[in-house]
């Protein structure tokens, strides 16, 4: 039984799809509120909205590891993360105080609507499952990036994030906006069938994009850039990269290869947040999931 859950944003506070969403579910809560459980909306990271930055010390979405909880805080997101780790979890208990934490961004990238999903629980995989057949355009992708089980949404044991673009840092999309409310909607709809023992546990199969690597820019013995994603490459998320095809346009103007002898899609492709974390896209591995 679902009792309790979280819709969050604002995790970086110049990714205003989230944020606006938000603010909509504040002033119109009948949007969200279903009959048999109780949905928490919730502004992550403030000072970072007020700022129109995406954080004030450090990722807030990269500050919900075990160690970071244990610690005494040391920055403000650390602050924040101790704040919502009491607030919605605690993380690891068995009684969390909500049941499942969707978490939402944007991304430069032309990734279109995506889920990022690192939980491994049954109940995650159902609902994903489940938005894939309201919205056959869904992408998902099983993360297993720069740093494990950090994420807002693990807090809870269920729960995934929420990313569409392309969208510009600082800007709201009316077409994203729009599709990622109705996302939210099919969630809460799940959720209530779930409740009322409507819904179905068939073992259906999905396809998702499984992480495989990070790929950073080429750069100097110094650590610059010397080299941009391709034009042939940009704004092509989820394309299927074959040995010889174009990736990077050095500032000489050399094209740079693929050469991966195993073709995998591309996907995060020059997202601007992930320049100062050194990589310009993820690669990933299509694979047909039992959920």
């Amino acid at each position: 039984m679902i009792k309790k859950i979280a819709i969050t944003g604002g995790t970086h506070g110049n990714e205003l799809t989230g944020v606006y969403l938000i603010k909509k579910w504040q002033d119109q809560p009948h949007l969200v509120k279903r009959s048999n459980f109780e949905t928490i909306l919730l502004h992550t990271n403030p000072q970072a909205i007020k700022e129109c930055r995406r954080y004030i010390d450090k990722d807030l979405n990269r500050s919900f590891s075990k160690d970071i909880l244990t610690q005494n805080p040391t920055n403000y997101e650390a602050r924040r993360a101790h704040k919502l780790n009491a607030l919605l979890g605690p993380k690891g208990d068995k009684n969390t105080e909500v049941d499942f934490i969707v978490d939402l961004h944007s991304t430069t990238a032309n990734m279109g609507l995506s889920l990022v999903v690192s939980s491994k629980s049954k109940l995650t995989w159902q609902a994903v499952r489940y938005l894939c057949e309201k919205e056959p355009t869904l992408h998902v992708y099983r993360w297993m990036g720069d740093e494990e089980d950090a994420f807002v949404d693990s807090i809870s044991p269920n729960g995934f994030a929420i990313e569409v673009g392309a969208i510009p840092q600082g800007v709201l999309r009316a077409d994203l906006f729009e599709k990622s409310a109705t996302l939210i909607y099919h969630l809460l709809d799940f959720f209530e069938s779930y409740n009322k023992g409507d819904y179905k546990d068939e073992n259906k199969q999905i396809d998702i994009y499984d992480h495989v690597k990070l790929v950073d820019y080429p750069r100097d013995k110094e650590g610059n850039i010397i080299a941009m994603v391709h034009q042939e490459l940009q704004d092509k998320d989820y394309k299927l990269l074959k040995k010889g095809d174009p990736i990077f346009l050095t500032l000489k103007g050399e094209t740079i290869y693929y050469e991966e002898d195993e073709p995998l899609f591309a996907l995060f492709i020059n997202e601007a947040a992930y320049y100062e974390k050194g990589f310009a896209m993820c690669l990933s591995r299509k694979i047909n999931l039992a959920t």
